[in-house]
């Protein structure tokens, strides 16, 4: 299958979540996420605002906070790249026109990922070799190119497969977390 197949796929499956389904995966993700070592020793992470078709990370971004880990969370730029802001849950959040949740706030400069312990990035599906199939953009992409911080993917349990399509410029993820725990990339 083509990665426009795969995509079109799974993203018609998670329209069909109810949101119960994704409240649970949500809770479920934020637990296993906050029982991990590395983000036990982490004082810098990077995660997203997940849209509403996503696995949620509003738990897991408040549990982040009540460790006193700094959150950083990107915003989209016209020239399709990222910056990103520090997260201030008492702050307004307002969808971008592609319908993406961002926050005001003043941009860190292009080294705010150097810092990061870890990052949590968003995918449509993951495979057993860590290669992360995206929305198609290229956003994550350009933005991870040289980041040495571990990756790890957020996506529901169905969507970590055995082989994703991939290309060359694709940055791959360390683990992944799903609903039912976390995945180690070999």
């Amino acid at each position: 299958m083509t990665k426009a197949q795969v995509r079109r796929d799974l993203l018609g499956r998670r329209r069909t979540m109810g949101d119960q389904q994704r409240g649970r995966a949500a809770e479920a993700i934020a637990m296993h996420a906050l029982s991990t070592p590395v983000v036990a020793r982490a004082k810098r992470v990077a995660c997203y605002l997940s849209m509403p078709s996503e696995p949620g990370t509003a738990p897991l971004i408040s549990g982040l906070l009540g460790l006193g880990i700094e959150v950083i969370v990107p915003l989209s730029r016209p020239d399709r790249t990222l910056e990103w802001v520090a997260y201030d849950p008492a702050e307004p959040v307002a969808p971008t026109a592609l319908g993406i949740p961002e926050p005001a706030g003043p941009p860190l400069g292009p080294d705010a990922l150097d810092r990061c312990d870890l990052l949590f990035v968003p995918a449509v599906a993951v495979d057993h070799a860590g290669h992360r199939l995206g929305r198609g953009a290229g956003y994550y992409d350009r933005a991870l190119a040289d980041v040495r911080g571990p990756l790890c993917a957020v996506v529901f349990t169905h969507e970590l497969l055995p082989e994703v399509p991939h290309e060359p410029h694709d940055v791959p993820v360390q683990m992944v977390i799903t609903p039912d725990g976390l995945f180690r990339v070999p």
